[in-house]
């Protein structure tokens, strides 16, 4: 990835975050809150472990920029859950935890801790996607870039780890913004996520060679002696 690449994909993960900002304080009233605020200051925090990636794994971060480059060959299915995922988890549930959570309540062990485990989340991502060459963000066999199974770092322990860690962003999410509606939205994420899992994990079985294999090796999809 090229200076002005990684200069425009930071630009875009800001933008998101200040969209999703934004729809927060449309729904509370343009009132933040110390749990806004917790929530936001991690949230744009966290965008400093794709500096790292572009000094750690350049090529990784260029594969997953080329989204428009396999548009032709992403499932049907792959594109339909990415959008849903995308709305929901970017901007919906913001919208949503400021509609309902009202005058936001004093930070807590609860909120510190919610806190505290989005950031592991975005960590394992990034650490996800240090070690994958192939982590492209459609799902699709790369027959043309030679894939191989990756069964390094935190693929020794889970399957799919970058969705292991949407899963915590679920979990955080709702610790920090206590509100039935929020995990309504959050837990539409984690379905999606879910199904998004098992269609990738028998499309990876049928098309990459030795996914079979690293299935017998490592038993758990997302989390580990669950699924």
């Amino acid at each position: 990835m090229d200076g002005k690449g990684m200069i425009a994909y930071l630009v875009r993960l800001f933008v998101e975050r200040a969209l999703g900002l934004l729809l927060y304080l449309f729904g509370s009233g343009w009132v933040l809150g110390p749990r806004g605020t917790l929530w936001f200051a991690v949230y744009f925090a966290a965008i400093g472990t794709v500096v790292w990636l572009y000094r750690t794994a350049p090529d990784t971060m260029a594969a997953r920029l080329s989204i428009a480059d396999t548009k032709d060959v992403t499932p049907v299915w792959d594109k339909a859950l990415l959008a849903v995922f995308w709305l929901l988890a970017y901007f919906v549930v913001y919208w949503v935890a400021g509609k309902t959570c009202g005058p936001s309540p004093a930070i807590d062990v609860v909120a510190v801790l919610g806190a505290v485990i989005y950031l592991l989340s975005s960590m394992l991502t990034a650490w996800a996607l240090s070690e994958n060459l192939y982590a492209e963000a459609v799902s699709r066999v790369q027959k043309e870039r030679g894939q191989r199974v990756c069964s390094s770092g935190p693929y020794a322990y889970v399957r799919h780890p970058m969705y292991s860690a949407i899963i915590m962003w679920c979990v955080s999410v709702v610790m920090v913004f206590p509100s039935v509606w929020v995990a309504l939205v959050s837990g539409a994420v984690a379905l999606v996520i879910v199904a998004r899992t098992a269609l990738e994990d028998a499309m990876l079985t049928d098309g990459l060679q030795g996914y079979s294999e690293y299935k017998v090796s490592v038993r758990w999809r997302l989390v580990p002696f669950i699924w």
